[in-house]
């Protein structure tokens, strides 16, 4: 499938949004409550989305999508610069959507995101943090060279946690598309 990796911007939030709440009903299932994903799973990324779209400041932060040549987008990445200096800049979410896993566009997406973490912060690595138990993605990210350290648990609204893992990459520009 063609496609080309092209920059978001402040109206992009609820195409962010939509696609979000699409990758978490999979790739979650089962690490977050099936409650949550099939209810207000949507509700939430649509007001997390406009939320940080108000505040979007496209000098200290990136939104790309991966879009077909008809428009549709077929999946996402933001980074944060300022997230969590403390290990880098954020690759807050790349999520791709489920039919579209292992064709590429998640590579695309995670180099296009290094190259811009290397281009707007020079000898910054860039992280991110995934549950443990989404087997797909932690494998994804191994490939791509991360880094992976154990990064303790993360809580749900529900008052459950789960296992995550920090994965860090010291040359975010060497991260093969």
């Amino acid at each position: 499938m063609e496609f080309a990796i092209v920059p978001g911007g402040p109206d992009d939030g609820p195409r962010a949004a939509r696609l979000h709440a699409e990758s978490w009903r999979t790739a979650y299932r089962g690490i977050v409550s099936d409650a949550y994903l099939d209810g207000e799973c949507a509700a939430d990324r649509a007001t997390t989305w406009a939320k940080r779209m108000a505040e979007w400041n496209p000098a200290r932060a990136a939104l790309l999508f991966a879009r077909a040549a008809d428009g549709t987008d077929l999946g996402f990445a933001c980074a944060l610069l300022d997230a969590e200096p403390e290990f880098g800049v954020l690759l807050d979410n790349l999520h791709v959507r489920p039919a579209l896993k292992r064709g590429g566009v998640g590579r695309a997406l995670i180099a296009a995101t290094g190259r811009w973490v290397a281009a707007t912060a020079p000898g910054t690595p860039m992280h991110l943090t995934v549950y443990r138990d989404n087997s797909i993605a932690v494998s994804f990210y191994r490939r791509m060279g991360g880094i992976e350290n154990d990064a303790g648990m993360h809580p749900f609204k529900d008052g459950t946690s789960a296992p995550i893992l920090r994965f860090v990459w010291r040359e975010p520009a060497l991260i093969a598309g």
